[in-house]
């Protein structure tokens, strides 16, 4: 509130000058009264200088109250808004992560208990392999073997190489057995080629569960606890912040609305003492030339002077009456219109 009461109208009561008549008895007289305001507009001057420094520091003071309020409203509102724009997210996608992260150890204990069931069943048959690859060393070593020429014999109809020019020719062989040379050639190389497949086959197992491994999904449930526990520091940390911001905000309201008020306080004196310091002036000023319009100077001794002062007191009157009679009209209608 801005006071439109300049120092500059404050008038010394040394500007107020003396009338020339200074001897007869009522100058003296109205000289005396006159001397009793002087010193009351003197006090008043020195009132109203007074109230205007204190209105000065008032309104400082209040000035650094209502920057102090706002710095305090924006630093809430930053956390308020920080809060809201990552701290509930945080805690949102910390609860999610935590499902995923669960989900995914329950996964992963799956997925390693499978490939350690695929191993065990894969150098099962490694094992079962090697006994055949053994069967097909002794099958092998037995067509080579020339006691077993005349099986050969019988069942190929062939002569082995190392005997093919000392025996005769061997019988044709049975219907059923016309196959027999290539199935057991198969019998031999193919165990050999399967004991290759089945050790490619083992390392690759073996590779893939260290693989598995290697990934250590369960490494993320000590990551994800501590994140759900830094998370969850993060936004104590801001919600205690807005606690404390809240409270210092209603505070430092509390300050600035009680500054208003003592400032506002200081405004009314300010100008109450102003209005007195003016009505101290004009009556000093009026006692020092009183000149009154109303007087008929001109009139003769025996006739009354003061018939137009009476006239203009009694139109005061009549302003006054018909401005609170307009007042006592206009509530009724303004009530009931609202």
């Amino acid at each position: 509130m801005a006071t439109s009461y300049q120092r500059s109208s404050q008038q010394p009561p040394s500007s107020i000058p003396d009338c020339e008549e200074k001897d007869n008895a009522t100058q003296k007289k109205i000289n005396a009264v006159k001397k009793v305001y002087c010193t009351n507009l003197s006090t008043a001057r020195d009132n109203v200088n007074k109230l205007e420094i204190a209105y000065d520091g008032k309104e400082t003071l209040y000035k650094k109250k209502e920057r102090k309020f706002l710095r305090t409203q924006d630093n809430l509102q930053r956390y308020v808004n920080t809060e809201i724009s990552m701290g509930s997210q945080l805690m949102q996608a910390n609860k999610r992560i935590t499902t995923n992260v669960a989900g995914y150890k329950t996964w992963d204990d799956s997925l390693s208990a499978a490939l350690k069931g695929i191993f065990a069943s894969i150098k099962d048959v490694k094992i079962k392999l090697g006994d055949l690859r053994d069967a097909a060393v002794r099958l092998e070593n037995s067509l080579n073997d020339s006691c077993s020429a005349a099986q050969w014999s019988i069942i190929t109809g062939k002569n082995p190489d190392n005997c093919k020019d000392d025996n005769p020719p061997p019988p044709n062989p049975q219907e059923g057995c016309k196959d027999a040379e290539e199935i057991l050639k198969l019998l031999v190389c193919m165990p050999r080629a399967l004991a290759f497949d089945i050790d490619s086959i083992f390392k690759a197992s073996s590779d893939i569960i260290g693989i598995q491994k290697f990934g250590n999904i369960s490494s993320l449930v000590g990551l994800q606890t501590e994140l759900s526990a830094r998370a969850v520091d993060f936004d104590t940390l801001l919600q205690n912040t807005i606690k404390t911001r809240k409270t210092d905000l209603d505070n430092a309201q509390k300050d600035l609305v009680q500054s208003l008020a003592d400032r506002t306080d200081s405004i009314i004196d300010l100008y109450n003492q102003r209005c007195d310091y003016d009505g101290v002036y004009h009556t000093v000023s009026e006692i020092c030339c009183p000149k009154c319009g109303c007087v008929a100077v001109g009139k003769g001794n025996c006739e009354p002077r003061l018939d137009d002062c009476l006239c203009e007191i009694c139109e005061i009157c009549g302003e006054v009456r018909d401005t609170f009679s307009d007042l006592q009209t206009t509530k009724p209608q303004e009530n009931a219109n609202s």
